[in-house]
């Protein structure tokens, strides 16, 4: 005799009653669709599927917390771009504080002891590096930003600064 919980007559409200817990399932769906590089394509492309096979967008949106218009709007983007038009466009973000130019002076800067610019520290640490930004290329950012930045050019195998801080390490 079949036990699973997908082959019985009962309807899906009885589903927790049954072995398993929908919040559980709809926790984990939310989990892996967040976790896969294009789990967000796959999220509208599954919704849109639904609603092809005859659910309404009401249903689905319930089903999937999404609210009906945007389900709607999948559809129509499915509709008049096909698939391609389900996946997100590109994300500009905040600009960047630091022009590609400034950058590059930033790590041949950085590259540098801090000596050479006058500073009476051996290695740059967030705090030199925000007052070096803000006298040098008149430049605002907070001490953490300064730290993340550090870090990042640390990061960087190919990164002439990520050597350098390395070597002053």
């Amino acid at each position: 005799m079949d036990t699973s919980p997908f082959r019985t007559q009962r309807s899906w409200g009885d589903a927790k009653t049954g072995g398993f817990d929908f919040a559980d399932l709809q926790a984990e769906l939310n989990k892996q669709t967040a976790q896969a590089p294009e789990g967000r394509f796959l999220h509208r492309l599954h919704c849109v599927l639904l609603v092809a096979r005859g659910c309404s967008c009401y249903q689905v949106a319930e089903w999937f917390r999404e609210h009906p218009s945007t389900i709607e709007r999948w559809v129509h983007h499915f509709l008049q771009f096909g698939a391609e038009g389900l996946r997100d466009e590109q994300r500009t973000g905040r600009p960047a504080k630091l022009r590609d130019d400034q950058r590059k002076r930033l790590q041949n800067d950085v590259s540098n002891e801090p000596g050479a610019f006058g500073y009476e520290r051996n290695t740059w640490d967030g705090r030199l590096l925000q007052a070096h930004l803000e006298r040098q290329y008149c430049i605002t950012l907070s001490v953490r930003q300064c730290q993340r930045l550090l870090k990042q050019l640390r990061r960087d195998p190919s990164s002439e600064v990520a050597t350098a801080l390395e070597d002053t390490a």
